[in-house]
């Protein structure tokens, strides 16, 4: 029963969407457009594909070439503005969900030349000049069907709007690369098709505010928490660093933790005798403040790990080519 009701769900979703989307086809005129190079980065699926990673790789770029970048995000999770926002100290950051208003603000207010759109691809309602599609190599497509029957946004068919893919983890999920670009021609025949790899740089010890090496896992016993939208690939990461993980905890995506939550998962941890707690950077600004308050001396006891990742492109100076040639 419940499939089912998922699959009718799923179904008016579809209808929903296409309405949309041919309207805007339909009525070109009612798509606007800003006086700066718009370049999208979103995904097909829901969450997981290593959007922000791109997001602040490429703006880190252009920055660094001397332009004037804004990021326009939705901020659906104040973990992500807040990683922007350290991450990104030359970008400006800019957060509204009518992205048409804040686009005109970054140009009107800030002269912006370069607009990144984080998570734009479902967003035809302003104009852009480039569409990037991240697609997660480890689960490209999700089980299939449109949400909430399956993890898809939109059609795979729709993906021949975009005008660039960068398949993210390929070090994580090589297997799957070869016939992830066969599907993508098959659906646009020029595509043109990057990888990328979510490359482990080091750990920080935000407790004792210090960065420790990669190797400092190995042989571990450890507790996993985080509330990403692929939680299996950074714990993949952790395995494949030496680290034992004894149990991990998983939250949906941009998960505020209650202070129940986290005294549970204290608890577990004493139960089972880890000390070592890995989690990700989008998870660390929602446990900082945790440690910011009085709590039990037990919190002390724990050794509390980032670990830290580099958004590697296979090619670059070409995607960078790419992204600002008109």
């Amino acid at each position: 029963m419940k499939k089912i009701i998922r699959s009718v769900l799923s179904s008016i979703y579809q209808g929903g969407l296409a309405i949309s989307q041919a309207g805007y086809r339909l009525v070109p005129f009612s798509i606007r457009k800003v006086n700066a190079r718009v370049i999208s980065v979103g995904n097909i699926t829901w969450g997981g594909t290593g959007k922000t990673p791109l997001v602040v790789s490429l703006a880190k770029e252009l920055s660094d070439l001397g332009k004037k970048v804004v990021v326009l995000t939705r901020g659906y999770g104040k973990d992500e503005v807040a990683e922007l926002k350290k991450k990104l100290p030359k970008a400006l950051i800019l957060v509204g969900r009518d992205r048409i208003k804040t686009a005109e603000e970054a140009v009107r207010k800030f002269q912006a030349e370069i607009i990144i759109l984080d998570d734009g691809f479902q967003h035809i309602r302003l104009h852009r000049d480039l569409d990037v599609v991240t697609i997660n190599s480890t689960d490209p497509f999700g089980p299939g069907g449109l949400i909430p029957l399956g993890t898809l946004r939109e059609p795979l068919e729709n993906l021949s709007r975009a005008q660039i893919f960068m398949l993210t983890k390929t070090n994580i999920g090589s297997k799957n690369v070869h016939w992830i670009r066969q599907r993508l021609v098959s659906i646009k025949p020029d595509a043109v098709i990057f990888e990328a790899m979510h490359q482990p740089v080091q750990f920080m010890d935000f407790r004792k505010n210090r960065y420790l090496p990669l190797h400092e896992v190995k042989g571990r016993k450890v507790a996993a928490i985080s509330g990403i939208g692929d939680p299996l690939s950074f714990e993949k990461m952790i395995e494949n660093l030496g680290g034992e993980i004894i149990f991990a905890a998983r939250f949906d995506d941009h998960h505020q933790y209650t202070q129940t939550e986290f005294s549970e998962f204290l608890n577990r941890c004493k139960e089972v005798g880890v000390k070592d707690v890995v989690t990700t950077e989008k998870d660390f600004y929602r446990i900082e403040p945790f440690f910011k308050k009085k709590r039990p001396q037990d919190i002390y006891n724990f050794n509390f790990l980032v670990l830290q990742i580099e958004f590697q492109v296979n090619d670059e100076e070409d995607f960078i080519r790419r992204c600002l040639n008109p």
